[in-house]
């Protein structure tokens, strides 16, 4: 059994897998308008015998986290067809993604799950939550008297990216996982669409700043048409109430609006009757270690000002369904601000704490603080001086990663 990067002869195979994979519902047929070499990312293959086993693709992103830049590969485009399904390949590509991300030096890696279950066996754990809103267009228009009609709305094209580059990282400040977009990414994934190039507006104030956009499509659906944004973006509070002007100011065109926020964000603050808006929480996109030791030694913020009596050194034993470099006991130290981390003989039935690599991938992310990953994960430690240590140098953070790859 090989993995590879996809020979170039098997790309409409490729397109194939994945079209059964994520839309059988369109039937066989390939889209000949993509071309593989043109998108983000790159394609790998599992073979055996020259046959197609499964297939994936890799997103090369650059993401922040603890005040870190790091390289996060995103997996995407998993799919192995009906014939050799239930023989434990995609596991075997799972795996092999995660030998070729070592290799890199990657500490951790991130995807969408078509279904959590099957990647939470493998070692993920659910990073993100998102919120989509939906409304009539007529309940946003409390926002035309919130602001007056100072700077102006303007269409943007592809090669205006860079303007919105800068609104993203503000509407992104202090939360993890943010992604520093390519002109490449831009282009192709918010600029392009699959079905369609989506309408991309961005509101400027009066000095030309650009401080708001809204990437959306027009979609017809049984009860209606509805606007659905992709990109709602903000770098404040007034370009905010600016953006949600501009869809209010559909209500001739549409009967709904929807976009994606944080679930905790202040629409139902704002507008004049919550109950005007459905706001549905969803499961965003799943994180997993590459390598224990790489992720403690990138991500661990062991304060000087430890709590007193929290632990300098311990043991944690992690289990690990398909890195064996991770499945073991690791020996932890955290002191003057640094954290080394390294494999140890200590048996792991008398380790200091115990966790599965998914559990511990969302404390490293920040998703779940030490406490939530006992409570919802199978996190377990022994004293109350390694919770101490555990919890001070991975505190809980604000994650939200919703990029659609």
């Amino acid at each position: 059994m090989e993995y590879r990067p996809l020979p170039s002869d098997r790309a409409e195979e490729f397109r194939e897998y994945v079209d059964y994979a994520f839309s059988p519902e369109d039937g066989p047929g390939i889209d000949d308008e993509v071309a593989l070499d043109d998108q983000p990312g790159d394609e790998r293959a599992l073979l055996a015998d020259g046959e197609l086993l499964a297939v994936c693709r890799h997103y090369w992103f650059r993401a922040r986290l603890r005040d870190r830049w790091f390289e996060l590969p995103g997996l995407s485009a998993v799919a192995s067809p009906p014939e050799h399904r239930r023989q434990g390949n995609v596991a075997r590509m799972l795996a092999e993604s995660l030998v070729e991300y070592r290799d890199r030096g990657d500490p951790l890696t991130a995807l969408w799950a078509f279904e959590h279950s099957f990647y939470a066996r493998q070692g993920w754990g659910l990073a993100t939550k998102f919120a989509e809103y939906e409304c009539d267009p007529e309940t946003l228009g409390f926002a035309r008297d919130r602001v007056d009609e100072s700077g102006r709305f303007r269409r943007l094209d592809a090669d205006d990216y860079h303007l919105l580059d800068p609104v993203l990282a503000a509407a992104n400040e202090g939360r993890e996982l943010a992604l520093d977009r390519t002109e490449q990414w831009w282009r192709k994934r918010i600029f392009e669409g699959w079905q369609g190039d989506p309408y991309v507006y961005g509101w400027a104030d009066d000095a030309g700043e650009l401080r708001g956009y809204v990437a959306y499509r027009v979609e017809d659906e049984d009860g209606g048409k509805r606007l659905a944004a992709d990109e709602f973006v903000a770098a404040d509070h007034e370009a905010r109430l600016h953006c949600l002007r501009l869809l209010a100011d559909h209500d001739s065109q549409v009967d709904r609006v929807s976009f994606y926020g944080t679930p905790d964000a202040d629409l139902f603050d704002v507008v004049d009757d919550p109950g005007d808006v459905e706001c549905e929480v969803k499961p965003g996109p799943m994180a997993r270690i590459v390598d224990v030791p790489a992720a403690f030694e990138a991500f661990a913020e062991p304060a000087p000002d430890a709590p007193e009596g929290a632990a300098t050194e311990f043991t944690l034993s992690v289990s690990d369904p398909l890195a064996d470099w991770n499945d073991g006991t690791f020996r932890v130290a955290l002191a003057d601000g640094t954290a080394t981390c390294e494999p140890t003989d200590a048996p792991d039935d008398e380790a200091d704490a115990t966790t599965g690599v998914g559990a511990l991938s969302q404390v490293v992310a920040g998703y779940h603080s030490v406490a939530d990953a006992e409570r919802f994960g199978d996190l377990e430690i022994r004293t109350p001086a390694v919770r101490d240590a555990l919890a001070a140098a991975f505190p809980e953070r604000e994650v939200f990663l919703t990029e659609g790859f």
